[in-house]
């Protein structure tokens, strides 16, 4: 199997984008009930909480980086702008609450998949 064939990157494209607008939906309109984290991972959840705004940016995210997914338009874009985030739900999932890492491995994964197929884009930042 050809890792770079496009059949490959549109499957990753879609389901990545559409693992992150279910994700967003499943939270705003109650769908599922929320995972029972540990205290660690409730108080740092409940900070993002108390802030008032900062899981309402992040959620904005998701959503617009899963429509660039799923319309591939701006997916190295998306794959980028998800990379702090992606990053930041594995040190959750390694330092705070061990439960549903293997969900953010598969995300992880697939967002470090992606920067990787469009790296080429990327290269005239870094020279």
């Amino acid at each position: 199997m050809n890792l770079r064939s496009r059949k490959v990157v549109r499957t990753a494209q879609i389901v990545l984008g559409l693992f992150f607008i279910l994700i967003v939906a499943t939270g705003y309109l109650n769908l599922l009930p929320p995972p029972a984290y540990n205290a660690a991972g409730m108080a740092f959840l409940n900070a993002l909480m108390n802030t008032g705004y900062m899981l309402h940016v992040i959620n904005l995210v998701f959503v617009l980086c899963g429509l660039m997914f799923i319309f591939n338009k701006w997916s190295p874009f998306a794959a980028v702008l998800l990379a702090p985030v992606t990053f930041n739900i594995a040190l959750f999932h390694i330092f705070l609450d061990h439960m549903g890492w293997w969900l953010a491995a598969i995300v992880i994964i697939l967002n470090v998949y992606l920067l990787v197929i469009h790296w080429h884009r990327y290269k005239p930042m870094f020279e």
